[in-house]
């Protein structure tokens, strides 16, 4: 018999009144099926759409946390889970609508001390859910993430979702949270799920527990397609000079980098950009690199072959 952990629900939220009046019974549904002590918070980033009001009137038991200017999902996500009372939080996209039993299967996996993060699968449309785990592979002087092709089924993930993701809650204080270098969003749940394996964390992905997304749902309603690429280009390369330590993967990436700027020049324009704001920010970079290095346990080459183990 699985125990019924305390859970603390935290969902980010950025004028996504419409959503969240969708998406909260079900998942209120879903945690009240689950049984155990649940407490759901909503950090409202800065929204002018009546988010808060609407929570305050409408769900009175769910905790609001009112951040009054907008500073993007990593802020907004760590402050949710610093206010969290239980031992595991689960956090949500206000895009996502859970099923009734989503939560169950993922917590067998917190009976591993190691395990730091599990995430749901996700249905994207009425048919599709992806049964096999993402590892990491590098190529072309970056790490990226890829389908397993050598296991199905529940198993061992190079990351978690912060969009769909439940946590150990002391782990993920002790990692610092989310890095806001990330800000306003994008790579910060790869970045700090890829630290976590370095310090020899566990991660992983369970096919059984199903959520539905509305894709970009808030992003990509409140940004341009060109500035979401930008955003997507510059934390690449904040996560790649930040987390490679293994000299031959540097080597690689710095080889590598002309090309891809040149390459990816052709499909848009501001690329260049990109790279410059992500040089722009390499004293940061520069000091979270000796601070995470001095207490890694495992390098990068070892940290992909962990995550292809059975």
């Amino acid at each position: 018999m699985i125990k019924k952990i305390g859970i603390s629900v935290v969902i980010p939220n950025w004028n996504g009144k419409k959503l969240l009046e969708r998406n909260l019974p079900p998942l209120i549904d879903a945690m009240d099926y689950y049984g155990g002590e649940y407490k759901i918070i909503v950090v409202d980033d800065g929204s002018v759409d009546g988010s808060a009001q609407f929570i305050r009137d409408t769900f009175p038991s769910i905790r609001v946390i009112r951040l009054e200017r907008n500073r993007g999902f990593p802020i907004a996500a760590n402050r949710g889970v610093g206010a969290a009372i239980h031992d595991l939080v689960l956090l949500l996209n206000s895009d996502i609508r859970v099923e009734r039993n989503f939560l169950l299967p993922l917590l067998s996996y917190f009976d591993e001390k190691r395990t730091f993060a599990v995430s749901t699968a996700i249905m994207e449309d009425k048919n599709t859910v992806v049964t096999r785990p993402y590892v990491l592979e590098f190529k072309y002087g970056f790490l990226r993430e890829v389908l397993a092709t050598e296991k199905n089924g529940p198993g061992l993930a190079s990351g978690a979702s912060g969009g769909r993701g439940l946590f150990d809650r002391k782990k993920f204080m002790q990692l610092g949270g989310f890095d806001k270098i990330y800000s306003p969003f994008y790579y910060e749940d790869m970045d700090l799920s890829y630290n976590a394996w370095k310090k020899g964390f566990r991660m992983y992905y369970e096919p059984q527990s199903i959520v539905h997304h509305a894709r970009q749902a808030t992003i990509g309603k409140a940004f341009s397609n060109r500035y979401i690429r930008f955003i997507f280009d510059r934390n690449r390369l904040i996560f790649t000079w930040k987390n490679l330590t293994d000299s031959d993967f540097l080597f690689q990436h710095f080889l590598f980098l002309p090309f891809f700027l040149i390459w990816n020049s052709i499909r848009n324009p501001l690329v260049s950009l990109s790279f410059l704001a992500a040089l722009m920010k390499a004293p940061t970079i520069l000091r979270a690199r000796r601070k995470e290095k001095a207490s890694i346990r495992y390098g990068d080459k070892e940290v992909l072959r962990l995550i292809r183990e059975k």
